[in-house]
């Protein structure tokens, strides 16, 4: 017989050894040097860049993983627990006391970083190591330690990116395969192209010759499909004349048609466990978060000794990466295995109504619905919204938030710009799923549009492949503001701003057709006849419950109901937030804008570009043109009569702490750029030069 003593003794010794139920097993630091050769950045002094890699142990059999698609199926170690592995990136004062004691998680876009170029006005790099990559320093000023994570597989290997090596699946020892769908839509001819997402590798065909594999054509999104014939098209690309066997693209004999949408459906092969993604970004904040050192001693950079002391994690994404913390959210990964938040607060930045691809079979993780393209993935899907709300479909009644009943929920900023509302289905955020009514969200969470934006902020210009001049307003200063109250709302408990979107109520918020006829007629200037209305798919019986999809490409059922920002008598939209130049402006700003007649789809939305198209300058100038809105000269007698109401607008909002009063005088400067470049053009200038702005 064992002694009581010996059991008890066994069994804490059991406890001890046992795996966590998720967790980062190991952290290896593969580079960590002066950011920027030591620049320091205000009183915060100097960052330094610490690149690595985390492996995590995540047990199949745990509650907070039992939301995760296929997890039981992947293999395991020999203590039963499925093993993976992510890069990270993170970027920390030298003094961790100099810090500001919140971490700044950023969700990365198909493995790129983006913070800095939201925040800091940055050039884009994966691997910060030049003055540009600092942007103007205004993140490192403010002490924020920044990380990101690899989560995403399916990222193609190159530019420093931070990816995620996500486990394959098998059955009792048997290869998974499925039918999956690719895309192809060009704007101009070309015999090879990839039919998967941005910057994505995809799934394999499990044979490259099958003959049940299809490809058809269609006009657009909802338009009859024509089958091309098998033998007409094959796996690969061509290069130099050479068909290169590449299984994430094909080559069509006699070429792709610009604006055509074609669509292909192949048996494909190794899967991943997609929503082990969502996992890696909890588990990696857990145990920056929490823990002083991993399962074999090396210390967390973070808590290390003398390391910062953690107040508070914030979490941003832009777009995709939106839309995984959407996702996040509505699974309840916001918190880890022992309930502890890992998000203190979250900024999810122009990701529309939806969620994502982000923790199904076969899921690709880089594509979503669009206006007329990537209307086979399902990434709108119901709930939309933070307060509860019924699908008048199923009848189901619940939020983004219903996980968190009695738990720590995070505080939640959700900002769209116009182009969202056209192109991202961003207004069932704040109304009922049939937009029958206005839906104020939940007291943890805040609403706002950036009245006017497209969906990337500063990047007006030529007009590429557009009808019209593209989008140049820079509402990144209200982002800034924006961070900062979410900060002092997650870490003071200091009100932030009301929520600030168009209303169906006060018919700020209505349909295309009011749109079209409220809109001027502004001469040569065509307005989208559609608009994205996202619709239900039924990928068959399994995937509500197990994530498998049975039927591919799945069926269209009944759309939800979107609606878009009405416009005023300039064009520009009304409700929400507005940047000077939206108070006091030289043009119209939409976040619409339509393909030219070159790309054989004209009548096609643009699924992140707006327009700008500036006022006539004089009364004359507006005769001869026949445009219905006012000149210029009508609005300020002068350019210093301008920059006075400008002025006047961007210190009201830095008043408001909308924007920090360190972005009033380059705003004004700014301004005064455009002015000059808007009076300066020519009678029928249909250049873009008026909206060209260095960054």
């Amino acid at each position: 017989m064992v002694p009581r003593l010996s059991l008890l003794f066994l069994a804490i010794l059991f406890a001890a050894a046992a795996p966590a139920l998720a967790e980062v097993t190991r952290i290896e630091i593969l580079e960590r040097v002066p950011l920027l050769e030591g620049r320091a950045f205000g009183k915060v002094g100097a960052y330094e860049r610490i690149r690595g890699r985390l492996t995590f142990a995540a047990n199949p059999n745990a509650p907070e993983n039992g939301a995760i698609v296929d997890l039981k199926l992947a293999p395991r170690d020999a203590e039963g627990r499925v093993t993976y592995a992510a890069d990270f990136l993170l970027l920390k004062p030298v003094d961790p006391a100099r810090a500001n004691g919140r971490l700044l998680y950023e969700v990365n876009n198909r493995g790129n970083i983006g913070l800095l170029g939201s925040f800091n006005n940055a050039a884009p790099s994966n691997a910060p190591s030049r003055p540009e990559h600092a942007g103007t320093g205004f993140l490192f000023e403010q002490g924020y330690i920044i990380l990101s994570t690899g989560w995403s597989w399916d990222v193609a290997p190159g530019g420093d990116r931070i990816r995620a090596d996500l486990p394959g699946l098998s059955d009792a020892g048997k290869p998974i395969t499925g039918r999956v769908t690719g895309e192809v839509a060009v704007l101009a001819p070309t015999d090879s192209a990839s039919h998967v997402g941005m910057l994505a590798v995809g799934y394999p065909p499990v044979d490259p010759a099958a003959p049940d594999a299809t490809l058809t054509v269609r006009e657009t999104a909802n338009a009859p499909s024509t089958a091309i014939a098998r033998e007409r098209w094959r796996f690969g690309r061509k290069i130099d004349g050479t068909l290169i066997y590449d299984p994430a693209w094909i080559t069509l004999d006699g070429g792709f048609e610009a604006g055509a949408i074609y669509r292909l459906v192949y048996r494909a092969r190794e899967p991943r466990v997609v929503g082990l993604g969502l996992a890696a970004i909890r588990d990696a904040l857990s145990f920056f978060r929490y823990e002083k050192a991993d399962r074999y001693g090396a210390p967390n950079p973070l808590l290390e000794p003398a390391g910062a002391a953690l107040t508070a994690v914030l979490a941003f994404g832009h777009s995709q990466s939106g839309r995984v913390l959407a996702a996040m959210l509505e699974l309840g990964l916001t918190l880890d295995g022992r309930d502890r938040p890992v998000m203190d607060g979250i900024y999810v930045n122009v990701a529309g109504g939806g969620k994502g691809s982000f923790n199904f079979r076969f899921a690709q993780t880089s594509r979503h619905f669009s206006p007329d393209v990537e209307m086979d993935y399902p990434t709108d899907y119901f709930p939309f919204s933070t307060a509860d709300s019924t699908d008048p479909e199923t009848q189901v009644t619940t939020s983004l938030l219903a996980r968190y009943a009695g738990k720590p929920t995070p505080k939640l900023f959700i900002v769209n710009s116009s182009a969202e509302y056209w192109a991202r289905a961003a207004s069932l955020v704040h109304t009922t799923a049939d937009a029958g009514a206005d839906l104020p969200p939940a007291p943890s969470a805040r609403v706002y549009l950036m009245t006017g934006g497209q969906h990337n902020p500063g990047r007006g210009g030529d007009r590429g492949d557009f009808s019209a001049c593209r989008n140049p307003l820079d509402y990144r200063p209200m982002m800034r503001g924006l961070l900062i109250r979410l900060d002092a709302w997650v870490t003071l408990g200091r009100e932030p701003p009301a929520s600030a979107v168009p209303q169906l109520a006060d018919g700020t918020l209505g349909t295309l057709a009011a749109y079209t006829e409220s809109f001027p007629k502004i001469p040569a200037l065509r307005v989208p006849g559609h608009l994205l209305v996202p619709p239900r798919l039924d990928f068959g019986p399994r995937f509500a419950s197990e994530g498998i999809a049975d039927l591919m490409p799945p069926q269209p059922k009944a759309s939800f109901a979107t609606r878009i920002p009405q416009p005023d008598t300039d064009g520009i939209d009304r409700g929400g937030l507005r940047m000077p130049e939206i108070t006091a402006p030289l043009g119209t700003y939409t976040g619409w804008n339509l393909y030219n007649a070159a790309t054989e789809a004209p009548d096609r939305i643009g699924r992140w570009d707006g327009s700008f198209i500036p006022f006539p300058r004089s009364e004359d100038e507006k005769i001869a043109t026949a445009d219905p809105r006012r000149a210029v000269s009508e609005r300020y007698a002068s350019k210093d009569a301008y920059l006075e109401a400008y002025a006047a607008a961007t210190l009201s909002l830095a008043e408001q702490e909308l924007i920090l009063d360190a972005d009033v005088n380059p705003m004004i400067d700014r301004a005064g750029r455009l002015y000059d470049r808007v009076m300066a053009r020519g009678l029928g200038d249909e250049s873009c030069d008026v909206v060209k702005e260095n960054r």
